[in-house]
């Protein structure tokens, strides 16, 4: 078998993520909304995504409450659900720079045929400015009662997260009523490996040409590796055990006692 080099090796792999756990949800029928919105109901053998997706999930207290007046939480579900005029929950999201978000996932029960519960997920400028919708508001439909089930809501062409230029939140809305709630949101990000550069750092063993430039250098611009001499890599050399440890330590940030 041909020996792979350690770059291509440490990039891709810190940056596929995770496999996920399967979940106990199948698809059904497809929700209103701005975007592709599928609600799914309790099931066997379905996963909230794929394999390579990382996710963070909101319980229903991360998220504050910026109008409308809210009701008890639901004692069975410990779904939050509102009481009188339109709620409206707010939450931050953090994600790691540079990471591409997927998907939103809103877990809910419906039992209302006249409203629904509505997600979205925005961008903001750092800067004073309006917010972007990534995901425009999507509901669990307001002609069905599904009952208790997950609205799943791709994102179509899935943007890169840019934490020093812009801060990512949620918004749940709900109309009134103790047949609509809701408790957990959960965001998929798959994380990637950084554009290659225009220039090479180590342009006598790995130009722009290289098939392995652009992991290379994302390496280098990590401040994992500073190559083996001036210029050079050394791309093809083995990899000791000792610079082994010195990549992995320093690129999963190891080790603080608890």
């Amino acid at each position: 078998m041909a020996r792979v080099p350690m770059a291509f090796l440490l990039a891709a792999g810190l940056a596929a993520g995770p496999a996920l756990a399967q979940s106990p949800f199948a698809p059904e029928a497809a929700a209103e909304g701005g975007a592709q919105a599928t609600v799914v109901r309790p099931g066997d053998g379905e996963s909230w995504g794929t394999t390579t997706d990382t996710l963070v999930t909101l319980f229903g207290h991360d998220f504050q409450l910026f109008q409308g007046t809210e009701g008890a939480i639901n004692a069975t579900t410990a779904g939050r659900n509102c009481s009188a005029a339109s709620c409206g929950y707010f939450a931050g999201l953090q994600v790691p720079n540079g990471a591409t978000l997927r998907q939103v996932d809103l877990s809910f029960c419906d039992g209302d045929n006249l409203g629904e519960v509505r997600i979205a997920l925005f961008s903001q400028s750092r800067f004073p400015g309006p917010a972007t919708a990534i995901v425009p508001f999507s509901g669990t439909g307001t002609a069905a009662t599904p009952g208790c089930a997950v609205l799943l809501v791709p994102i179509a062409s899935p943007p890169t997260v840019d934490n020093q230029a812009n801060v990512y939140f949620l918004d749940v809305l709900a109309p009134p009523g103790t047949n609509l709630n809701w408790n957990q949101v959960r965001v998929r990000y798959r994380l990637q490996v950084s554009p290659a550069p225009a220039t090479a750092t180590f342009p006598l063993d790995v130009p722009t040409t290289h098939p392995f430039f652009r992991f290379v250098e994302a390496l280098a611009a990590s401040g994992l590796t500073g190559g083996c001499a001036p210029n050079s890599f050394c791309p093809d050399q083995p990899v000791t055990r000792g610079q082994l440890s010195v990549f992995l330590a320093s690129a999963l940030g190891l080790h603080f006692p608890n």
